[in-house]
Order: C-alpha cells, then structure tokens, then sequence
C-alpha cells in the first residue's frame, strides 16, 4: 500500500467528518440559516486542512443545505414557506405508503422497538433540548418506513427527513408546545400500527404530518420575522 493512497483514505475520511459535523450542526440549528461557514474556521475546529471542508460544503451545496456565495464562500440556506409546503406534501404521500406497506410485518418486537422510541423521546421533552428531541423523532419514523421492506422509499426520504428535521427543529424551538403534541401523535401512529387496521393507520399519520405542516405555516404567516426563513421566497 503506498503513500499516496493512504493520503487519499485520511483525506476521504477527513472529508466524511466534515461533512457529518457541519450537517449535524445545520440540521441542530446550531448553524442558523444565512451564517456563514468559513472553511478555514471549520478546518481549525476540526483539525485538518480546509481542503475536505470545502469538498464537504460542496456536497452539502448538492444536498441542499448551504449556499454558495457569489465571493466563493458559503453559508446556511434558507427554506421557504413553499419549500416547506412542498416537502411536507411529499412526506405525507410517502410516509402513509410506507406505514401501510410496513402494516403487514407489524410484529410484537417491531412495536416493542417504536415504543423504546417513543420512551427514549419522551425524556427530551424539555424546550431546551429540542434538537434531541427532533432527532429521536426523525428515528421513530425512519423505522416505520424501513419495517416497509423497500428500500427505494429509504433513499428518497433520506434528503426529505433532513429537512423535516430541520423545519421540526425550528417550530419546537419557537412553539415548545409543539413538543407534546408530536409526542401524542407518534403515540397515536403506534396505536393504530398495534391495532392492524390500515384506515386507522392512515388517518395517524396523516393527521401528524398535515398538523406540522398548518404549524409552520400559521408561525411564517402570523409573524415571519421570528423565523429562519427567506420572507421574500414566500408565495
């Protein structure tokens, strides 16, 4: 093995790190939309070069999460009220057909997972760790629609579930109220799930995606100032 691939595999590697730790760091509000992202304080944070961390930013360009400036740096983007409305539209038709396929392998330990889950949420409902909260949440789901058994419902909700995670984030922060709710929600899903009936769990998970949705929209509209949107964006 010579020298210039193991350079390659650190840099990979290096670049991997980067990109996890700025998006971690995006989707936990930490870096708010419109920061900016210097690489060269990010590579000093990270000990190592700014060359992954500009490979990093590139990819999260890709993925949506920050914009490139004009000057050649970066920062958080922004998202809209109509991107939101878009993707929770998306998410809705998704996650009903990814509960309804999973319906049929419901089985004791599958349930007995979601409610960990749900246990594991319910120790962050305290306002100020709502990142965590939202995290745990994001989890929840993702197992409804792994226990689906297809896996391109997986890949498309990956770059979906980001931003879910991201808007979720937003609203627990500026309505903490938001919180409970979406803890009774989830529980709801469950229920429903437990009972086998695939009306029951379609209603469930509608009702909790259309009523993080009415959120969004009544916080952007009755008072846009308070939130990290793009104003101008809004039709």
């Amino acid at each position: 093995m010579n020298a210039p691939y193991l350079k390659s595999v650190a840099e990979e590697n290096a670049q991997y790190r980067a990109y996890d730790f700025i998006k971690e760091e995006i989707l936990s509000l930490r870096f708010k939309p419109f920061d900016r992202l210097s690489a060269g304080d990010l590579a000093a944070h990270l000990d190592m070069s700014r060359t992954p961390v500009r490979e990093a930013l590139s990819r999260l360009e890709q993925d949506g999460l920050v914009t490139r400036e004009a000057a050649g740096g970066f920062h958080v983007r922004h998202i809209s009220l109509q991107e939101i409305t878009d993707v929770y539209r998306v998410r809705e038709a998704l996650e009903v057909e990814a509960a309804l396929e999973a319906l049929p392998h419901v089985n004791p330990q599958f349930l007995q997972l979601l409610e960990a889950i749900l246990e594991e949420s319910k120790t962050f409902l305290d306002p100020a760790k709502y990142a965590e909260f939202v995290l745990v949440n994001r989890k929840f789901h993702a197992e409804i629609v792994k226990a689906s058994g297809n896996s391109v419902f997986e890949r498309i909700m990956a770059p979906i579930s980001d931003r879910v995670r991201l808007v979720g984030a937003m609203l627990i922060k500026l309505h903490a109220s938001r919180q409970q709710e979406v803890f009774e929600e989830n529980s709801t899903i469950l229920d429903a799930l437990g009972t086998g009936n695939a009306a029951q769990v379609e209603e469930a998970v509608r009702a909790h995606v259309r009523r993080a949705r009415e959120h969004a929209e009544q916080l952007l509209t009755s008072d846009p100032r308070r939130l990290y949107f793009d104003v101008n964006q809004i039709i």
